[in-house]
Formats: structure tokens, C-alpha cells, sequence
């Protein structure tokens, strides 16, 4: 490995266009929705709206967005006169794994939010970023970007991960193995893990008003959908891991194998979730 390279999530660190990356994906998917959902319905998302999804991953949220603004129900049933259509703009740097998102208002375009300009030049009601920010060094001028990139009195919601629960667990190898995971995106693609702890002052400090947060704690373990994303994880980086020396392979096999086990279960990292409205 070139120490020496700056790398990025999708530099063969995390991302591709491989089956294991899109099983974790939709583990990750399975696990996040629907909290990332319930916020999204709170915040009272609507027919007609124009919505960003930022680092739309495998684009289970892209979907449910274009048929939300389409003014479709959960089960696909049209709300109202069916006659407000919105629009849904999915980015990634890579899309491979958004191919087979089909909606007559949904959009998927290749972009790179650190340096791209504003997708379609208008801006929109909703900006949407999950598990993005904490990945880019550059994420505190990326926010700036995000916030101009509303429209009056719209709303920018950000999701990130927060390494704060994986100190405590009571389980030694998990506990390594999780820290392992912390560590090496911090030293390959500069991940912070601890940006998020500081929620909703990011977007207080930008002039959002109606600011709030949440955080979400899911259950790792009885191999659900938590565990199964984490295994993908952990087997992803793990080559990383040992050759910075963060885990010892005794730990990591351990912890693999607990997060194989039915009877185990622990807490990962939280999700954070911010968000607040442009004045207007």
C-alpha cells in the first residue's frame, strides 16, 4: 500500500462495482432505512418537491424520494390528483450500482461533490447525504456547497457515522475489531468519526434555522442485517487493517465469528442525524 497517496472511499477502500459491495450496501440499507425514512416523512418531504440524494450508494432512498415527490403512497398508490410530479437528482462518484433505478423523475448522475457544480443549475427543496461528510477531508467546505445549493426555506438533512458507542462494548475482540474499522479509514481516506458528535451545530452555524438531531443505536448481532453489513466491512478492510497493525488477526477472526454467532449481540457506531431549513 502507497502511504504516501491520498486516497478516497472509492480508491479499492471502500465502494466498487463487485457483488460483496453490493451486498453491503443493501445490508446497510436494511438497517438505515428506516430511520432515514420516518426523518424524511417528518420533515414532511412532498409531491412536487426537487430533492438531492448525495452519495446515493445502492439508491434505496433515491427510490423511495422519487415516489414520494411523485406523490405515490408506501404501497405505490397515487396521493392526491396525480398530477404534481417532482424531481429526484441521485449523485455518486461511481453509479454503477444505481443502473437499474428506473422513475420517470428520478436522475442519476456521476459527481464528484467536492469539486462538481450544482447539479442541474436550480437549486433544491431537499439536499440528503448519508454517510458521506465524515469520509471527505474536504467536508466542512462541501457543507458550504450543500447549504447555497438550497432553495429558500429548504431543508438539509446529513447522516453520519459517530464512533462513539464502540469504546464501551463490553466484548473485547468485537471492540478491537470496530476500532480497527475506525482507524484505518481515518489513516487512509480521513474519515472522522467523530465530526458527527458535534451535530446540529454544522448547520446552526450556517444560518439553518428549525435545527435538530437524532441519533440512531441499532442491535449488531443474531445475524442481522447490522452484523451481516459489519462481516462485509470487516472483510473489506481487513487487509488494510493488517498492514497498519490495528487488529490482531486473532481479534478480527473473533469478532467475525460473533458476528456469525446467533446469541451475540453488541451496539456498533451510532448514526447521526441532522437537520435544518434554509430561512425563507
Amino acid at each position: 500500500m502507497d502511504s504516501q497517496r491520498i486516497l478516497r472511499y472509492a480508491d479499492d477502500v471502500l465502494g466498487g462495482p463487485d457483488e460483496a459491495e453490493r451486498s453491503r450496501l443493501a445490508a446497510m440499507a436494511d438497517v438505515c432505512d428506516p430511520t432515514t425514512t420516518r426523518v424524511l416523512d417528518e420533515l414532511r418531504v412532498a409531491a412536487g418537491w426537487r430533492c438531492l440524494e448525495v452519495g446515493a450508494g445502492g439508491g434505496s432512498i433515491a427510490a423511495w424520494l422519487a415516489d414520494r415527490v411523485a406523490g405515490l403512497s408506501a404501497a405505490g398508490e397515487v396521493v392526491g390528483d396525480g398530477t404534481v410530479e417532482g424531481e429526484v437528482v441521485a449523485t455518486d462518484i461511481d453509479t454503477r450500482h444505481l443502473a437499474e433505478l428506473a422513475a420517470p423523475q428520478l436522475t442519476v448522475l456521476r459527481h464528484d461533490i467536492t469539486r462538481d457544480p450544482l447539479p442541474g443549475g436550480r437549486p433544491f427543496d431537499l439536499v440528503h447525504a448519508r454517510f458521506v461528510l465524515e469520509h471527505l477531508r474536504e467536508r466542512e467546505a462541501v457543507l458550504d456547497r450543500l447549504r447555497t445549493w438550497l432553495k429558500p426555506g429548504g431543508v438539509l438533512v446529513l447522516e453520519s457515522l459517530a464512533g462513539f458507542p464502540v469504546e464501551s462494548s463490553p466484548n473485547p475482540a468485537f471492540r478491537e475489531a470496530m476500532l480497527g474499522i475506525e482507524q484505518v479509514l481515518a489513516k487512509t481516506i480521513g474519515t472522522d468519526s467523530t465530526w458527527a458528535r458535534g451535530f446540529p451545530e454544522p448547520l446552526r452555524s450556517r444560518g439553518l434555522v428549525d435545527v435538530g438531531m437524532s441519533v440512531h443505536l441499532p442491535t449488531t448481532g443474531g445475524g442481522n442485517a447490522s452484523a451481516r453489513c459489519w462481516t462485509l466491512t470487516l472483510n473489506r478492510l481487513r487487509p488494510r487493517i493488517r498492514d497498519l497493525r490495528l487488529a490482531s488477526d486473532a481479534a478480527l477472526d473473533e469478532a467475525l465469528d460473533r458476528l456469525a454467532d446467533p446469541s451475540f449481540f453488541d451496539v456498533g457506531f451510532a448514526t447521526a442525524i441532522a437537520w435544518g431549513w434554509a430561512p425563507g
